[in-house]
């Protein structure tokens, strides 16, 4: 896990990650992101890594 001061997360008083998936600057990643198939592989890879980081640095709750 790293940090790092970005302007969009200051004043966040909760755990926030922060993502880049394109530039619209870019002409390929601008139609790319125009379609919503790809926005949705999008949405479905960033949902895995949150659950895969979840997964990773949880502890699980022992209840005896």
């Amino acid at each position: 896990v790293k940090q790092a001061g970005f302007y969009v997360l200051i004043g966040a008083s909760m755990p926030n990650v922060l993502i880049e998936l394109g530039f619209l600057s870019n002409k390929d990643e601008e139609k790319l992101l125009g379609r919503s198939s790809y926005r949705r592989k999008l949405a479905k890879a960033i949902f895995a890594a949150i659950v895969n980081f979840k997964d990773k640095y949880e502890t699980p709750l022992i209840v005896e």
